[in-house]
């Protein structure tokens, strides 16, 4: 059984959703492409239409990359729409994946929408990963995967999508449409053929060279320029240097200057209209030149290093403008969410592994100290190794650990008590699950550097004048005392030390 695959990065990456869907008797034909959205999807729908139609079933994700997409939110709709008109006309099975969108915003809401009332209109089978997200609270975990949701839950999830092929449902019949022409112009005359491949892909291109300006042939004339796809190879590529071709576009009125890098890639014109006149042409540029538009994916620096050629795989023409159709509200049906894979589950495993590797970690790290200052005091080397660690490293936290100290926690019990007059056997409990905490930490604190050593020693000496701690170290000295006998004083010096310290402040 033959299936296609439409998509950007999510439908290539390592361990997701291709390796999936790639099971026993299914020949998967798989035409993704990273960093590129819905107009790529109709371009290589276009580019291989002949396959297609032998296909059983045709799967589509494009909107976390339409997201990302630098184009103008109108421009981006309008190719969503191109697309989905496009692929209705195949009349095939269709499965639409509208994958976890973290960032919500007013572009992203669009472009969801957009695709959602696209399924509705033509009756496309959809699985809507994005609302499985919004509706369980998952955007802040799908933030750590960089716009590629977990691989593994995609994985599943193509799994899953083999498993209920029966189920999913031909499109709507009678749809109108405006029978939308495109062509992909490849200007074989204008240079020499070159092939390109790696482990995924394997493109036939046509080195531009610098001085060849290409002149579109007379039957794409009023045609409008929708994207092109290049892949400049060069022979020899040095480590950690970007390659980019610069490229002028062209026509009476208009002029375009854009960059396209070494990788295999498709990008899009953001200006939504550049036709084909009879003085429409396009060429590489000598030097770097400003750009008018920026490319998806590219970045440049310093290392950049300029190409002289261009290698042209093909380019995307429209003769027709994006259909014009009055969406209603999109409907649950053809709605196929209930094979998503149990990805809250996903996390709360991943949450608890990591909670139990942290304090793995800790109880590791606070057995390794103590180890290491039982060895230095040992060679009479403590002094030395803390007077290292303060000089070679800025260590704050001095204040924070007289907060955190007996002294400091009795006093805020006994203030607190005075203030909400707590019951005096209430305040007997706390100050003995305080007292138990505290001897619990001994061995702990025992390891960690004296105060005098840290960046914010002076903030510390400063927290030792707070009431808290005044109170808290006169109720430790009282407990000191032969029999306990200090206590029935205290009530009268803890008044003391709190009349003080108001006439102070």
């Amino acid at each position: 059984m033959d299936i296609v695959l439409l998509g950007g990065s999510n439908s290539v990456v390592k361990n997701g959703l291709r390796i999936g869907l790639e099971a026993q008797n299914i020949r998967l034909h798989n035409y993704a492409l990273g960093f590129t959205g819905a107009l790529q999807n109709l371009y290589e729908l276009i580019r291989h239409q002949d396959t297609i139609q032998h296909a059983r079933l045709v799967i589509t994700e494009s909107n976390i990359n339409d997201f990302l997409s630098l184009a103008p939110t109108n421009v981006i709709l309008d190719n969503i729409n191109r697309f989905y008109e496009k692929l209705y006309t195949i009349h095939k099975k269709i499965v639409v994946l509208i994958l976890p969108i973290h960032i919500s915003n007013q572009k992203s809401q669009l472009i969801n929408l957009t695709h959602r009332q696209n399924c509705s209109y033509y009756g496309f089978n959809s699985i809507d990963v994005d609302l499985y997200y919004q509706n369980h609270n998952l955007y802040t975990f799908d933030k750590a995967y960089q716009f590629h949701p977990m691989p593994i839950a995609l994985q599943e999830l193509g799994k899953n999508i083999i498993k209920h092929l029966a189920l999913f449902k031909e499109s709507k019949c009678d749809i109108p449409h405006t029978y939308s022409q495109y062509a992909i112009y490849k200007p074989s005359d204008y240079g020499q053929q070159i092939q390109h491949r790696n482990s995924f892909f394997h493109e036939s291109a046509i080195r531009i060279p610098t001085n060849q300006k290409v002149f579109f042939p007379k039957e794409f004339l009023n045609y409008q320029i929708l994207g092109l796809h290049t892949w400049n190879k060069p022979q020899s590529q040095f480590t950690n240097s970007t390659y980019i071709t610069s490229l002028s576009i062209e026509n009476k009125t208009q002029k375009i200057i854009k960059n396209f890098g070494f990788l295999n890639s498709f990008q899009e014109l953001q200006r939504e209209y550049l036709n084909i006149d009879t003085q429409c042409c396009f060429y590489v540029n000598k030097d770097i030149l400003p750009t008018s538009e920026e490319s998806n994916g590219l970045t440049i620096d310093k290392q950049t290093i300029r190409l002289d050629f261009l290698d042209l795989i093909g380019i995307l023409l429209a003769k027709t403008p994006p259909p014009q159709i009055n969406f209603k509200k999109p409907t649950k049906k053809n709605n196929f969410d209930f094979i998503i894979p149990p990805i809250v589950l996903y996390k709360s495993l991943i949450d608890e592994y990591k909670e139990l590797t942290l304090l793995q970690e800790k109880s590791f790290l606070k057995n390794q100290n103590s180890y290491l200052m039982s060895f230095l005091n040992h060679k009479d080397l403590k002094k030395e190794y803390e007077i290292f660690l303060s000089q070679k490293y800025k260590i704050y936290g001095a204040a924070k650990r007289i907060k955190d100290s007996l002294n400091y926690k009795i006093g805020e019990a006994i203030i607190l008590y005075d203030k909400s007059h707590k019951n005096f056997f209430k305040l007997c409990l706390e100050l003995i699950e305080i007292y138990r905490f505290h001897s619990k930490q001994k061995g702990h604190l025992k390891s960690m550097l004296p105060l005098k050593y840290y960046t914010d020693y002076k903030e510390a000496q400063v927290a030792k004048t707070h009431l808290p701690y005044l109170l808290g170290s006169a109720f430790i000295k009282a407990s000191k005392s032969p029999l306990k006998i200090a206590f029935l004083t205290l009530p009268f010096k803890l008044k003391k030390i709190a009349k003080n310290y108001k006439k102070k402040i």
